[in-house]
């Protein structure tokens, strides 16, 4: 497990000794967290996040339980053909006795063991994986997003979550209806860290784009290893995707990306040697055809632009499908990367979270 860690003990294993005090939410609207300039990616994250003052507190630890899931009604049902060229692994369906536990939305790997997830309603989840099918564990650690204040993140406007991008030193998360993004060293606070602000879209006007409206925002967050950005807007366009990449103060959400059949954007992550292929994730919902989910990747040059996107998969209701909106990327070998999609079960009885693993075999 990468995180959470004490930096100066550099990796700590985690004791369920340590229990975060859940305390009294206030009422009142939390400040706005304080910003660091139009967009600063990797300097003063952590000076606001985890000042001197602040100790680290380790997250909480929760009970979890994993189970295989078939991929269809018919559990012998060979099902390689309907994701090719993806090559399905596993499938779980991840299950707490914690009912904090839901509303999964972005994700990404911390390292190759330790998956790092926001839920919609300003919760922070690790969850450790392993083996050739990222088997979860039988426990997962949790918190509370927070503000710069330090109190945790009240009420949809600012804690509806969705994205994740973390670059090896800063968390970095998208929210909705607030549409901003914060920065979290969690590596020097742990779950103490407080949310330094690196951008914000607060009136809901994303430029080039227009207006977007509360609860179609930044759902898609990456980070090249380059230094890049990635914010992906969900809002409905007819000319694809917005997307916008920022690199140090510069940057805008002014581009698109092809979206398959009307789904959506929700999800993103880079991968590659300096970060060289996009993987991104859209969604769709009617009452007709059920949930609809699509898989794609684009080439990314080496100044950063992003080629046209390849659709790899639509998944539909032939198969096992829920509203998954977080996605993972993991290099396997030059040839082989894994993919991670996680599913939002909107803390419902009707929907399920589910984790489903995925290989893709390109070429170099």
């Amino acid at each position: 497990m990468r995180l959470p860690e004490v930096r100066a003990a550099n990796r700590l294993l985690i004791s369920g000794a340590a229990i975060i005090a859940a305390g009294c939410v206030s009422s009142d609207a939390p400040q706005q967290p304080d910003a660091l300039g139009p967009l600063t990616l990797m300097s003063n994250v952590s000076a606001v996040s985890c000042p001197d003052d602040v100790p680290f507190v380790l997250p909480e630890r929760i009970g979890l339980t994993a189970t295989a899931h078939n991929w269809t009604d018919d559990p012998s049902e060979d099902v390689s053909s309907y994701y090719a060229p993806l090559a399905p692994v596993a499938l779980y369906e991840l299950n707490s006795d914690d009912p904090r536990f839901g509303g999964l939305s972005g994700m990404d790997f911390l390292d190759d063991d330790t998956l790092i997830i926001v839920s919609d309603d300003g919760s922070l989840i690790w969850i450790d994986v392993a083996g050739d099918t990222l088997h979860p564990a039988d426990h997962a650690y949790m918190s509370s997003l927070r503000g710069a204040d330090g109190q945790p993140l009240d009420g949809k406007t600012y804690a509806d979550s969705e994205g994740v991008a973390w670059n090896g030193e800063t968390l970095f998360i998208s929210f909705e209806r607030g549409h901003r993004v914060l920065g979290y060293d969690i590596e020097g606070c742990g779950a103490n860290a407080r949310g330094a602000l690196v951008t914000d879209f607060w009136s809901g006007d994303f430029g080039a784009i227009g207006t977007v409206d509360e609860n179609q925002g930044m759902e898609a967050l990456a980070i090249r290893d380059t230094g890049e950005l990635v914010i992906g807007v969900e809002a409905r366009q007819l000319d694809g995707a917005p997307i916008g990449v920022f690199n140090g103060n510069e940057g805008s959400v002014s581009q698109r990306l092809a979206a398959p059949e009307l789904t959506l954007l929700v999800g993103a992550d880079y991968v590659g040697a300096d970060s060289d292929r996009l993987y991104s994730l859209f969604r769709s919902y009617d009452p007709i055809r059920g949930n609809r989910i699509a898989i794609g990747v684009s080439a990314v040059s080496e100044d950063g632009t992003i080629g046209e996107m390849e659709r790899l998969a639509m998944i539909g209701s032939d198969v096992t499908v829920d509203n998954f909106e977080g996605i993972a990327v993991q290099t396997l070998s030059p040839t082989t990367d894994r993919i991670v999609i996680v599913s939002d079960d909107n803390f419902s009885d009707r929907q399920k979270t589910l984790l489903m693993v995925l290989d893709y075999t390109h070429s170099e």
